[in-house]
């Protein structure tokens, strides 16, 4: 009993120690930890919202209970085994069509040697990602309608047929899927450069000498050590299954309702019965599912990534 007390002790003493050693990083920390507390910890308290039928008058606290109304309503609703689908199976096209090309595109910049010409590659790649989906839908209508776009104008002109990829059911989902990549991989790839520039250059030495190709030291020594970096980027990606771009599919649902069948998500549904209705309490459950089911795949993935070797998230 008397080593325990001591070693407690112990480690009280030094814990104190290093607070008061590094208390000028503690204090940093303070506005940080306050605008994680404000944002993220106390609005926690609305989720209560879920489980009444909240009315904005009475508040969080005189509203009406009502247990799990909202979610036994959600789950036995007609339309929700279609947005349940529509949402995973979007998001899952943009992952993983998508996953790749940051890291196809991050090789490809650090391979360049000019500098100047590699400077301005990254540069044009950055910039949609700071484009909002308003803009770029304005671009796409510019380029794509189907009265005097851009690629209308050139294929009636050469006598073919031509419809608006944003406006076909058949091809819409394929639309959303390529601006998603187009707009995100630049940005996204930034951390595989970061990781790139973090290799040891004398591996790619050692394998020059040795007669190592070009394409032997892809394969053998860049791709396995950014394997690491792939495999925590999925496992953080893999929680987007269940969410996606509200203000992409919104716009273009806006201008053709009939796409909403192929392309409604868990987001266009809260913002019709939510925000629109007047209505908290509904998508408040949704919003708890969401939360809930997102968290179960990050929590598989990062065990699956274990079990093939990988550090994981935790």
């Amino acid at each position: 009993m008397i080593n325990v007390k001591k070693k407690r002790e112990f480690l009280n003493k030094s814990t104190l120690g290093k607070m008061k050693r590094y208390k000028y990083l503690y204090i940093l920390m303070i506005p940080g930890l306050l605008w994680y507390l404000i944002f993220h910890i106390l609005p926690l308290y609305g989720i209560l919202v879920a489980f009444e039928d909240f009315k904005p008058r009475l508040g969080i606290t005189g509203s009406p209970w009502v247990g799990l109304k909202h979610f036994i309503n959600l789950f036995s609703s007609q339309s929700f085994p279609r947005i349940l689908g529509n949402t995973v199976f979007i998001s899952a096209l943009k992952l993983f069509c998508g996953f790749p090309m940051p890291i196809i595109l991050a090789l490809s910049v650090n391979s360049i040697k000019n500098k100047f010409f590699k400077k301005s590659v990254q540069t044009l790649s950055y910039l949609p990602n700071f484009l909002s989906w308003v803009v770029v839908y304005g671009i796409s209508y510019t380029l794509f309608n189907d009265y005097d776009s851009v690629f209308r104008n050139i294929l009636v002109g050469f006598g073919l047929n031509y419809s608006d990829p944003t406006a076909n059911s058949e091809t819409f989902i394929a639309f959303l899927v390529l601006s998603s990549i187009w707009k995100g991989m630049g940005m996204s790839s930034i951390i595989y450069l970061a990781s790139l520039a973090g290799i040891d250059q004398q591996l790619y030495e050692a394998a020059t000498v040795d007669g190592a190709s070009k394409w032997k030291q892809l394969w053998k020594i860049t791709i396995p050590c950014l394997m690491p970096i792939c495999a925590i980027v999925l496992i953080l990606s893999v929680g987007s299954l269940v969410g996606g771009d509200f203000e992409q599919i919104f716009l273009y649902q806006r201008e053709n309702p009939s796409l909403s069948a192929i392309s409604d998500i868990f987001e266009t549904y809260i913002f019709r019965n939510g925000i629109r209705a007047v209505n908290f309490s509904a998508p408040a459950a949704v919003g708890i599912f969401q939360s809930i089911f997102a968290a179960s795949l990050v929590l598989i993935t990062n065990r699956v990534a274990k079990k093939l070797g990988y550090e994981g998230i935790w």
